[in-house]
This record gives C-alpha cells, structure tokens and sequence, in this order.
C-alpha cells in the first residue's frame, strides 16, 4: 500500500501545487473558507460553507441520515468532491476521506490522538491503486503526510507538514464569541496558495466531527 509524502504531493503536479481534488481548488494567493454551523441545522445540512464575500463555496450534506459520521463534500453547484467517513470500532478516532468512484476509494486516513493539554491528528494520504473504504487499515508501514494541532485553548488548529512544522498549509481559527451566544461551532479556514482548498475544507470537517464526538463521548 503505498503512501505520499509532502514532496511526492508537489512533483506529482505540474506546478508543484498540494493538489488532491483538481487544479481548479488550488489557488494562486491566499484564501479563506468560513464554515458556519446553521442554527437550524438539518441532518443532511448542517454547514454553510462560503468565501470570505459571502459567496456560497461548498456544500455539505448527509443522505444517510447520521448526524456526525458520514457526509458527503460538494461543490456550489451540487458536484460531489468527497465523502468523509467515520471508521467505527476503531481503539482511536479514526476518519476516511473518499474519492473517485462511487466515493468508494480512500484517499485520506486521519487518525486523532488526545493529549493533557491540545488534541493532535495523523493525516495519511494514499498513492494508487486506492484501497477500498471498505478495507482494513493498517498503521504500520504508514507515515503521515499532514499534522493538524490544537492550541490549549482549542481556539486554533494548525495544519502543517508532518516533517517540517515550519510548512504551514492552513489555519483554522474557532469563532469563540458566536459559539458560546448560540452552541454553534463556526471556523474561519486560512489556506496558503497552491494547496487544496477543497481538501483542506474536508480535514476542517473532519477535525470538527471527530473533536465534537470526542467530547461527546
């Protein structure tokens, strides 16, 4: 089972770009995502995604009917990007990100780990042949490509290179005033040029559903 690393990601594009999902997400300058909880959330669309004008950027929906552990990441005009999974009977919080056919292929694995003081997560990207989402994983012979760490407070999350935590790729920043007014969880997601931003929205979701089932549970 072969996996990326932070090098490959660049020389596998053109223009060395962190490119997961298509060109058409890397862009050229920095650029934010805002990610607001609605407050009348339904169970297939709990986020309002946008750019930092207001315009409506991305799409989340659950067709499955579970509140926190399957969606689907679509764009503005309702194209399925990805599908984020939750791995049950796992000893660690474990999440899955799929592509490709029939979103079947596992693209991403994101493993959490919970310390005294920040909560840190393990982001393993796959080569092809992609293995099925329905296949076992097996953390032995993986390295992570991507951290994402807490500050203490939890207000902050950084999403860095696992080798160099100098390579940032994105911020996350937790809107803390909305969220103790109204129970909502809301992120401003500041992304480096060349790098993904439907990929990074897709770990941000992911960092939100596996924090909150966290603290949940």
């Amino acid at each position: 089972m072969a996996v990326t690393t932070h090098q490959s990601l660049r020389q596998a594009d053109p223009n060395h770009r962190i490119c997961i999902f298509g060109p058409q997400y890397c862009m050229p300058g920095p650029f934010q995502i805002m990610l607001r909880e609605k407050f009348f959330k339904l169970r297939e669309d709990c986020f309002k995604i946008t750019d930092a004008n207001g315009q409506l950027f991305f799409q989340v929906k659950n067709p499955w009917g579970t509140l926190r552990e399957k969606h689907i990441l679509l764009d503005a005009y309702g194209n399925e990007i990805c599908k984020i999974k939750k791995k049950l009977w796992a000893w660690r919080y474990t999440w899955h990100m799929n592509a490709g056919q029939n979103l079947e292929e596992r693209r991403v694995t994101m493993a959490f780990r919970h310390f005294a003081l920040h909560t840190k997560c393990y982001v393993y990207v796959y080569e092809p042949p992609y293995p099925h989402e329905d296949d076992d994983t097996d953390y032995s012979n993986l390295k992570p490509v991507i951290m994402m760490k807490a500050s203490v407070m939890g207000f902050d999350i950084k999403i860095y290179d696992a080798e160099n935590q100098d390579q940032i790729f994105a911020r996350m920043s937790k809107d803390v005033a909305r969220e103790l007014l109204t129970s909502q969880d809301n992120y401003c997601l500041s992304i480096e040029p060349d790098v993904d931003v439907a990929f990074m929205t897709a770990l941000a979701l992911m960092w939100d559903y596996a924090t909150t089932d966290m603290k949940n549970n």
